[in-house]
């Protein structure tokens, strides 16, 4: 509203601009041509102020110059000096006009062009990020129409811009406006029959308060706007704080009685995820002959901002490879008081011990070591690469995030860790953040720049684009993965028959899923392409093949469970499966890998050991791979759910 308010006022300025002008114009004509015949001199005078505003006035600056030098009077001189700054005004005006008139001609063409049937999207918010995602929409703007609603000020030739390119700018802000008068201020953008609601304001607080402009269900304020049904809202959110609220407010409608379905996107989360995904966090042990055992993860994370804290958080799930390898992970920044103060309001001290420089899970809590190590080092100093020499001569890194904002000081990093670990003959990744500069960007990115064994963490603008978020395509392999898990059927040996759902739709199955489900499903599905090399290289250990491990395993005539076609089948107790499971080595060093997987990315959300309970954030079942099989030994079978779907996968 502040936006229509300041639009409004200068296009008032203009206008008035324009008259004074051409009163001006009108006064001067009257005098310079005050001795013709009444007739020509009012064509005359009218001739010159319309001409003003064309560009070229019939009175030019040198017939006014004239024309006070020949009668200096205090009037016509104050007349002519207003008329010599009219002349540069006049068309000034003319300018704005003709740019308004074609903005609004632009308009209807757009409509005019556009489908009556077309897709309505709503995007609330105009920032950096999205600009990206409309930069690189490929969608017909025909048959989809984008409008953005924001408060912010964005200027002429950025509306036109966008236009131009099919998009509607709505200037607004809905959040200082009552709540009835909502629906008729965002009329025009067609949110009540929108497919998608796309909140991406850059505070996670706004967007949360815009996410509250809608019905959750029945039991909401009536005034509050409801949504199409099947509309898709998606919620910008990069504080775990936030995060938990916007759960807990979406999942009090009990998930499939909410009129919209909820999706949270965090742009961090998502760098660090394709970071990972595209140079695991194993790499320098593939190819190798280090056993899995010790396939340790040492990680140097220089930046604690929320780019670092995601690598933090990440590797606590992906860097699980065997139920006992280290994870070390060794932070830098020159504020980390403060910033580890803000991470750990998101670890439970009864999960983890916690000192000064150090937090440690505990080792009742999971198998294995997982460390944090936090250093208050100003990276530009010869102090932290003291220390990252000292580091490489007893534990050497296995990976490095420079996530770092100061660009200048990031290249510094990345050229001084290169040739630190070049005189050591050591070759892991080094990622480095680069999304301020992309010329930059190309250059490190070639590979024959001084940092061609450096890589670089994508940009915001690759990570995320409009076609992701209303094709549904965000975290696609984590919807699958819940959908291929949800086909799994475990029977005990008495039972017959199975009902599989194998027909069901996965994008309906992921939307009744609570928040924290989805959050769970996206980090197994995430781990599950760790284990595309964790499984093919525990076969070889074992000294099996892998196809005929799993059909020994899970076959019809499998020694675990037998496969029925739909579903897999408990040959004896939940007590005798799991001693069989203790027998062999292969399956039981998977299911103890993916019980410690699971126990460290509960710990890394805040969950620790207790009653369960989704509100208190407990789960009795966080405990090491003995205490799970002498306390919950029921439990055991579904860590071995990621061999029957390999199972299933490998027989089609």
């Amino acid at each position: 509203m502040n936006n229509n308010k300041s639009r409004k006022r200068t296009t008032r300025l203009i206008f008035l601009l324009a008259v004074l002008s051409f009163m001006i114009a009108t006064a001067q004509g009257f005098i310079y041509y005050k001795d013709y015949e009444p007739f020509f001199k009012y064509l005359l005078v009218l001739q010159n102020s319309i001409n003003a505003f064309g560009f070229k006035a019939t009175v030019t600056l040198k017939d006014t110059v004239a024309f006070i030098r020949n009668d200096p009077s205090p009037l016509k001189k104050g007349i002519g000096y207003a008329y010599c700054v009219a002349v540069f005004t006049a068309p000034y005006c003319t300018i704005s006009f003709i740019y308004k008139f074609l903005e609004r001609i632009l308009r209807f063409i757009i409509f005019f062009r556009r489908n009556k049937n077309c897709r309505h999207i709503v995007v609330f918010g105009y920032n950096s990020d999205v600009a990206s995602m409309l930069k690189n929409n490929g969608s017909d703007p025909k048959k989809t129409c984008v409008h953005i609603v924001t408060n912010e000020a964005v200027s002429s030739e950025e509306v036109y811009r966008l236009n131009k390119a099919g998009y509607v700018v709505h200037s607004a802000d809905v959040l200082k406006a009552k709540e009835a008068e909502v629906p008729a201020l965002l009329a025009k953008t067609h949110i009540e029959d929108a497919t998608n609601v796309i909140l991406f304001e850059t505070s996670s607080i706004r967007n949360f308060s815009l996410l509250q402009l809608f019905r959750l269900n029945e039991g909401d304020s009536e005034s509050r706007i409801r949504l199409a049904a099947g509309a898709k809202v998606s919620c910008r959110c990069e504080e775990e704080g936030i995060g938990r609220l916007i759960a807990e407010y979406y999942n009090s409608a009990a998930g499939t009685d909410a009129y919209f379905d909820l999706e949270l996107i965090g742009m961090p989360e998502m760098q660090i995820h394709k970071m990972y995904s595209d140079h695991p966090l194993h790499t320098v042990y593939r190819g190798t002959d280090t056993p899995l055992s010790k396939w340790d993860v040492h990680l140097l994370a220089a930046g604690f901002g929320q780019l670092g804290q995601q690598a933090v958080l990440q590797a606590m799930n992906l860097g699980v490879v065997h139920e006992s390898n280290r994870i070390v992970i060794d932070v830098f920044d020159s504020d980390m008081k403060a910033k580890k103060a803000v991470f750990l309001n998101q670890l439970s001290p009864d999960t983890f011990d916690m000192t000064d420089n150090k937090v440690t899970l505990k080792s009742e809590a999971a198998d294995g070591l997982l460390e944090i190590n936090f250093h208050e080092l100003n990276i530009a100093h010869r102090c932290f690469y003291d220390l990252i020499r000292g580091q490489l001569d007893s534990d050497p890194y296995t990976y490095a995030v420079i996530a770092l904002e100061n660009i200048d000081l990031a290249v510094n990093c990345a050229m001084q860790l290169e040739e630190l670990f070049a005189e050591r003959s050591l070759k892991l990744p080094i990622l480095m953040r680069m999304d301020t500069d992309r010329r930059l960007a190309g250059y490190i990115s070639a590979e024959d720049s001084a940092l061609a064994n450096v890589s670089l963490i994508d940009d915001r603008s690759v990570v995320i684009t409009l076609d992701m978020i209303i094709n549904r395509a965000i975290d696609r392999s984590a919807k699958e993965y819940n959908h291929f898990y949800n086909n799994i059927a475990l029977i005990t040996a008495d039972e017959t028959g199975s009902e599989t759902n194998s027909d069901a739709d996965p994008e309906q199955e992921w939307n009744r899923l609570r928040l924290f489900r989805r959050s769970s499903s996206k980090a197994a599905a995430y781990h599950d392409e760790v284990k595309n090399d964790i499984i093919p290289k525990l076969a070889e250990e074992s000294g099996v093949q892998l196809a005929d491990k799993l059909e020994e395993l899970l076959g019809r005539n499998g020694s675990l469970m037998r496969y029925t076609g739909s579903a897999w089948q408990m040959i004896g107790s939940e007590q005798e499966l799991l001693e069989k499971l203790k027998k062999d080595s292969f399956a039981y060093e998977l299911a103890a890998l993916e019980h410690r997987r699971w126990c460290c990315y509960m710990a890394s959300i805040g969950w620790r050991a207790g009653e369960r309970s989704d509100k208190l954030r407990r789960n009795p079942c966080i405990v090491t791979q003995q205490e799970l099989m002498d306390t919950k030994p029921e439990m055991c079978k579904y860590d071995l759910m990621s061999l029957m779907a390999r199972y299933r996968k490998m027989n089609g």
